[in-house]
């Protein structure tokens, strides 16, 4: 569906619906959480569940079913179990400092485009908190992130809930079905909840946006990288895979 000519029917009735699952995250237009998941059960199935792996909106879908859960939005439940224990005091789905955030760019044919202003989608409150995408955040505080889960968990999960996190949760069944793109599951690659995870040990995700993320236990080595231009394609840019190769050369 990311490089069909056309969009899908179904990607057009999501975009319809306000739902910003099937692409980019867009706070601006999601609507609050009954009526997002009310929206979303409209939607045909793209296939029976457990027959294939998709990305993005079952993370959508968890966020709602959390904030029922809990009773309480999803900010709250991030902010309260995970942000505060780990004194990640600047990743939320929105912030005020907007002195502190970077206008997004796009690629284009003719270059870079403005996606978003520092006064625009993250500089209030969503209606949705998305479980799936929309976090902004600092280095230090995906720092802090990663060495919870290098530390296996402590102080905000265990070491089995890690264990889960970070290891390879599809069959070959579902991996024959496909991925993001036609090579999503060669050179050891997989997914275990909500990250890409590797036959070497190491997960983390890229996000088209412009960030990176790698963990590595093997090697006590975690690999960050903002940037504000998007992904061209699902594949990671060559300046991300470049800073990663670099760090593994310094531990060699």
């Amino acid at each position: 569906m990311f490089t069909s000519p056309t969009p899908w029917p179904v990607v057009v009735e999501a975009d319809r619906l306000r739902l910003a699952t099937i692409g980019p995250p867009d706070p601006d237009v999601q609507p609050e959480p009954d009526t997002w998941i009310r929206n979303l059960g409209t939607l045909p199935l793209l296939a029976q569940p457990g027959e294939r792996w998709l990305y993005n909106t079952g993370a959508s879908v968890l966020g709602v079913l959390l904030g029922r859960a809990t009773g309480q939005p999803l900010a709250d439940v991030l902010r309260t179990r995970i942000f505060e224990p780990l004194g990640m005091r600047d990743t939320g789905f929105w912030t005020p400092h907007l002195e502190r955030l970077a206008t997004a760019y796009r690629p284009t044919a003719d270059g870079l485009a403005c996606w978003d202003e520092p006064d625009g989608a993250w500089s209030r409150p969503p209606a949705f908190g998305d479980g799936a995408a929309g976090l902004v955040s600092t280095v230090d505080d995906l720092h802090a992130f990663a060495r919870m889960l290098l530390d296996r968990g402590a102080p905000v999960l265990g070491a089995d809930d890690v264990h889960a996190m970070t290891s390879d949760q599809l069959t070959d069944t579902q991996k024959a079905h496909g991925g993001l793109e036609e090579d999503f599951f060669d050179g050891g690659r997989s997914w275990g909840f909500c990250q890409a995870v590797y036959a070497d040990g190491s997960f983390g995700w890229d996000g088209g946006f412009g960030t990176s993320w790698l963990v590595d236990p093997a090697r006590d080595l975690a690999v960050i990288v903002l940037t504000q231009r998007a992904f061209e394609s699902p594949r990671t840019p060559l300046v991300h895979r470049e800073i990663r190769e670099a760090a593994h050369a310094a531990l060699a």
